[in-house]
């Protein structure tokens, strides 16, 4: 069995002043497929030896549980997604804070292109931070193909990749100092949470 469950992502940081140019050009390579508002509550962790990150999540009103397995940096992460109904959504929260996981809560604003062989180009904001993800679902024999392809794409945008773990690692720093914030499972966190479910779900 050659599943597709490998979820193959170049990143680059976007200057806010170049989100236009860019939306531009990658719409000259492909279409708009979705326009998102995503809440999430992420949780970031190990199993063994293994990095674990976990995201409950609302995507334009719809719910789902994501598990991606790999470094947080890393361009080949195992990926499995479920969809889960609304009611679900704080007990889940709940159930997985005792993983003891750091968790945060997160909010974002994506543009979603489709382009030719199945590649996903997403373009997110939040606060004043912007990035571009190049995304291809890909199995272990066409990997390298593909991360080929990814990267001949991201010069034709003149993407400035984030190469590295010390790189991503930096992007989420600063995401998390000055747009998400910490999620500890306090009353008052549960309360703020709540009020932003209510947000995103009506």
């Amino acid at each position: 069995m050659n599943e597709k469950n490998i979820e193959l992502e170049l990143r680059a940081e976007v200057l806010p002043q170049d989100q236009e140019s860019i939306k531009n050009k990658i719409a000259e390579l492909g279409a708009l497929h979705s326009h998102t508002k995503r809440l999430s509550v992420m949780y970031f962790g190990s199993v063994g030896t293994k990095k674990i990150d976990i995201r409950i999540r609302i995507t334009n009103g719809e719910c789902e549980i994501v598990v991606k397995s790999g470094s947080f940096g890393s361009h080949d992460r195992i990926e499995i997604a479920q969809k889960i109904d609304i009611v679900q959504f704080l007990g889940l929260v709940k159930i997985l804070a005792q993983l003891d996981f750091v968790m945060e809560i997160g909010e974002r604003e994506t543009f979603n292109y489709e382009l030719p062989d199945e590649i996903v180009v997403s373009l997110v904001s939040t606060g004043p931070i912007a990035y571009i993800e190049l995304e291809k679902m890909s199995s272990r024999s066409d990997l390298d193909q593909n991360n080929t392809q990814l990267h001949e794409l991201a010069n034709r945008l003149k993407l400035q990749l984030l190469d590295s773990d010390k790189e991503f690692d930096s992007l989420c720093k600063r995401l998390a100092e000055k747009v998400d914030w910490p999620f500890h499972g306090t009353k008052e966190d549960y309360e703020k949470l709540i009020g932003l479910i209510n947000r995103y779900t009506n």
